[in-house]
């Protein structure tokens, strides 16, 4: 079962941000802070990297669920 691993950020940024591989490979991020697209709302971004670690930054999506925001890194695939 995939399962996003949540941290406490700590300094200027107050939230959450859980990182790391899916099983397709792919480094994936989600966060909720101060910063963060709907964070102040309860909401939670996506950024996806490409095969060499890279942000692709059109993958940028804001504003979702803690459900669609695990999807989102469960399936991305670069």
């Amino acid at each position: 079962m995939f399962k996003l691993e949540f941290k406490e950020l700590s300094g200027f940024i107050v939230g959450w941000q859980a990182t790391g591989k899916n099983d397709h490979g792919y480094e994936y991020s989600v966060v909720q802070h101060t910063g963060s697209y709907g964070g102040t709302q309860g909401e939670y971004e996506f950024a996806g990297y490409d095969s060499n670690g890279e942000m692709v930054h059109h993958s940028v999506t804001g504003w979702l669920t803690r459900e669609a925001a695990t999807e989102m890194a469960k399936n991305w695939k670069g």
